[in-house]
């Protein structure tokens, strides 16, 4: 067992780089590369975001990310999953039909009550005279405008950008930036399985943790040879 964060500042000292400097180099925070040195695991948005983190942060570095990354396994586990809820005993079962029985019951009394408090007869409705009938030149210019307005939203509506998809079959940090890696931040967080993140920019800049567990597309094109193993950055 040897110390994850002692061996990170080290190498990062050893090349001459401030906090801020890995930062730029890692596409990741100075608070959460700090967080990794000092070990401070509980700092970080998660679990997988602490390995996704660590594995990338390794890698820019040249150390090696594996061995790393299998050090931080050992000294922080999975979590072991909650106890499963006890099954249902069996004397209990023997009173769920007797409760449905009880609730349709009480549906059938609330409804009757309402009937019975009904008055036996509703006033009668009250009648509105026609209203005047358009002219026929009105009536023609009313639905002109009206056709002209679909088709105005009709074109607005086809000239927006599909989004940019993030389909996710398991854990996957992402970070997306507005047009390149220095715009505006839209979205960080871990997608987990089943996830699924929009992005409604017309151009946006990716930075993936681990590329393997997801699938990005815009429309019908869909971004193919992400790696395996390491995360990427990706312009889509």
């Amino acid at each position: 067992m040897f110390a994850i964060g002692a061996s990170l500042t080290a190498a990062r000292q050893a090349r001459g780089l401030e906090l801020r400097d890995a930062e730029q180099l890692t596409c990741l925070r100075a608070k959460y590369l700090s967080a990794l040195e000092r070990e401070h695991y509980d700092e970080l948005p998660g679990r997988a975001y602490a390995r996704a983190f660590l594995r990338t942060y390794a890698t820019a570095l040249d150390l090696h990310a594996d061995r790393l990354v299998a050090e931080f396994d050992e000294q922080v586990p999975e979590p072991e999953p909650p106890p499963a809820a006890p099954p249902l005993r069996r004397h209990d079962r023997h009173w769920l039909p007797l409760l449905g029985t009880a609730a349709g019951l009480g549906a059938l009394a609330v409804v009757g009550w309402s009937a019975w408090s009904q008055p036996t007869s509703a006033p009668a409705p009250v009648v509105s005279p026609p209203a005047k009938l358009a002219a026929p030149a009105q009536t023609h210019a009313a639905a002109s405008a009206v056709k002209a307005a679909h088709v105005v939203h009709r074109t607005a509506v086809s000239a927006a950008p599909r989004p940019a998809v993030i389909e996710a079959s398991g854990d996957c940090w992402v970070l997306a930036r507005k047009g390149g890696p220095a715009g505006a931040v839209l979205a960080e967080r871990t997608l987990h399985a089943g996830d699924v993140l929009r992005l409604k920019a017309t151009h946006v800049w990716l930075r993936l943790g681990a590329p393997w567990n997801v699938s990005v597309h815009r429309g019908a094109h869909v971004l193919h040879g992400l790696p395996s193993g390491t995360p990427v950055n990706v312009g889509v």
